[in-house]
């Protein structure tokens, strides 16, 4: 029953989180970065306007690399994978555009015996830029099939192996590269204009890339792959646009690059360069965009005062001794002293944009005011939905591992709408039973369906099916806000759930308490909270049946009791079946209106909880034969 601090909220349709956010997410975001380059670029300006050309090429490798650096944040900072394939992208994009761009006059001296008519084609410095752009996306989705299929190391070696092979042939196809001798005469930059115009247009890709449908999903599988799979989130997908999208923006880097120094070769995308723009965006903060320019501006202008005091200068009236190899000293020290004292760059995951807009949200404060109740401290109640659907069905469900039986010949069935209780003493395969239901792991024998489907696959297609879960250890994503994980479910619902009415992301924050924790991130909730959230997520998936995976583990008795309320409402307002998971007798016979016992991975008994309570063998097997 609702109490006097407890509102009804009417379940509605509500819009894609991906677009009534998009403007409160993204502008702020962009604005201030906009701002924050434009003072980057009046200072670089000043310190340009008192010096040598060499300060203005100073200032056009600063926002250059930028380009590059934001083109490797877009993969990289969104999916936590590390690639160092990029630059390899860079340079076929870099190389294409020269080989178009040099006047024939000087390809007939440098590589007359080019292939494919090289030496007689001569475009426009801009058309040429645009067709390596396309080239760089198209060599993008080529690696990006075989990358985003991996994660973790092998996903590194492989983009290691491409940026190799480009290397190597930059180096031995002379007919066609020049080989280790740049290809000159390639049509140079004039002033800052193209240089600021890409650092500009990366930082608005990289900022409507995060905030997109497909950047939200991506950071969910960087967060959590086997959660975003249970959420609904294809790995492959959001991992695959975030390459070719990065791999543009770094072909457009790669050709501003070259374009600035009137000539390309093949050190000029080597190893050692990668390393540098990995070291900037490592340094200021992979995850954020103002990470990513706080770090190119700290390196950039790091590497080139310690090339300035490793020569020796007389300098504030002390002369400085010559060290070699000062930058590079710098640079190791750099990343090293960050990773150790602050492993997710200086910055982590600030971002100015959103610090500006909660600076302005004063008025309405995301923590509740001391001495005062929270408005949703008595949890919502969302309006109930109907039960749809078909009942949740295993026919002979078992698997063997090895030569062990986990689970053996298990049939039951869940009734739409209805809480049922699966319960079994540690190590009965209670877990292994809602692994093999959605996905994680494939039965040996037997069948599951949903109505009149048979469900198969993936656990990302599972839950699009509608079966959602919980697990028994905590698996929200712990750098989103309370509000960005629920609505990354939202996300997926809206896609392949649109035929189930649901409740917005804002009720089932209200539904489950969470609604003055909303902006804050989910790893700062405490336990009971991280609880609810993961079953406020799995609930916005508009689900036909929850599974939860022992939801009290490690809660207190009165905590375990607040759970089974928590339970019940959350399944009525989304009108869907529950699947308990749990070994508290206590808790599931007050919850459950059908309970199923597992026992060394088999069926033991099934029944009411009266029943349930007073068969022997469950008894038995909870408490030994003495108490049979």
């Amino acid at each position: 029953m609702a109490d006097a601090t407890t509102a009804t909220v009417p379940a509605t349709v509500s819009r894609p989180a991906s677009r009534s956010q998009l403007r409160s997410i993204a502008l702020p975001s962009l604005l201030a970065n906009w701002v924050l380059l434009a003072g980057l670029f009046a200072v670089g300006m000043l310190y340009a306007s008192g010096g040598s050309s060499a300060r203005d090429l100073l200032i056009s490798d600063l926002l250059i690399n930028l380009v590059l650096v934001l083109g490797f944040h877009i993969f990289i900072g969104n999916t936590g994978v590390l690639s160092f394939g990029h630059l390899g992208i860079a340079s076929v994009a870099a190389y294409t555009m020269a080989l178009l761009a040099v006047p024939t006059d000087r390809k007939t001296v440098l590589i007359p015996n080019a292939p494919w008519g090289i030496p007689e084609i001569e475009l426009s410095p801009l058309v040429a830029s645009l067709i390596g752009i396309g080239v760089g996306i198209v060599v993008a989705a080529l690696l990006g099939l075989v990358a985003a299929r991996t994660s973790g190391l092998a996903a590194t070696m492989i983009t290691l192996a491409f940026l190799s092979i480009v290397r190597q042939v930059a180096e031995n196809r002379k007919d066609l590269t020049g080989g280790a001798q740049n290809l000159s005469s390639v049509p140079r930059l004039e002033g800052w204009s193209w240089p600021v115009f890409g650092a500009f247009i990366a930082v608005l890709i990289a900022v409507f890339f995060r905030s997109s449908k497909t950047g939200r999903l991506a950071v969910a599988t960087r967060e959590d792959e086997l959660a975003a799979g249970a959420m609904g989130i294809e790995v492959f997908t959001p991992r695959l646009v975030a390459f070719v999208v990065s791999g543009g923006l770094v072909a457009f880097g790669g050709i501003l690059r070259v374009q600035s120094l009137g000539s390309i070769g093949p050190s000029q995308f080597s190893f050692e360069f990668t390393i540098l723009i990995l070291a900037m965006l490592v340094v200021g903060g992979m995850r954020t965009v103002t990470g990513a320019i706080a770090g190119t501006v700290f390196i950039t202008v790091g590497k080139e005062v310690t090339r300035f005091l490793g020569d020796g200068p007389d300098f504030l009236g002390f002369t400085w001794p010559v060290v070699d190899g000062l930058p590079d000293l710098f640079l190791a020290g750099s990343l090293l002293a960050v990773l150790l004292t602050r492993p997710n760059g200086l910055l982590g995951e600030f971002d100015l944009g959103g610090w500006v807009t909660q600076r302005f949200r004063r008025s309405a404060p995301a923590m509740p005011v001391p001495g005062e109740p929270a408005a949703d401290a008595g949890f919502a109640v969302v309006a109930p939905q109907q039960a749809t659907g078909g009942e949740l069905v295993t026919s002979g469900l078992g698997v063997v591992f090895g030569g062990f039986t986990a689970v053996d010949d298990v049939s039951i069935t869940v009734a739409p709408g209805r809480i049922h209780g699966l319960i079994g003493p540690n190590g009965a395969g209670k877990t292994t039973f809602v692994n093999l239901l959605t996905g994680i792991v494939e039965p040996t024998t037997g069948t599951v369906r949903l109505g009149d489907k048979e469900l198969r696959g993936a656990p990302y297609k599972r839950a699009r099916d509608g079966v959602a879960r919980t697990f028994q250890n905590l698996r929200v994503f712990p750098s989103l806000s309370v509000r960005e994980n629920v609505a990354v479910a939202d996300l997926v619902a809206h896609d392949h759930r649109s035929h189930r009415v649901g409740v917005s992301v804002d009720e089932l924050l209200a539904l489950s308490g969470l609604t003055h924790m909303a902006d804050r991130s989910a790893a700062t909730l405490d336990y009971g909270n991280q609880r609810r959230l993961e079953i406020a997520r799995a609930a916005a998936l508009r689900p036909d049946f929850l599974l939860l995976d022992e939801p009290t583990s490690g809660m207190s008795s009165s905590e375990s009791l607040e759970m089974v309320d928590h339970v019940r409402r959350v399944a009525t307002a989304i009108g869907a079946g529950v699947l308990v998971i749990d070994h508290d007798l206590g808790f599931i016979t007050n919850i459950c209106e059908h309970i199923t016992v597992l026992d060394q991975g088999a069926v033991l008994a099934e029944g009411t909880a009266e029943e349930i309570q007073r068969d022997p063998r469950v008894i038995e097997a909870y408490l030994g034969s003495g108490h049979a």
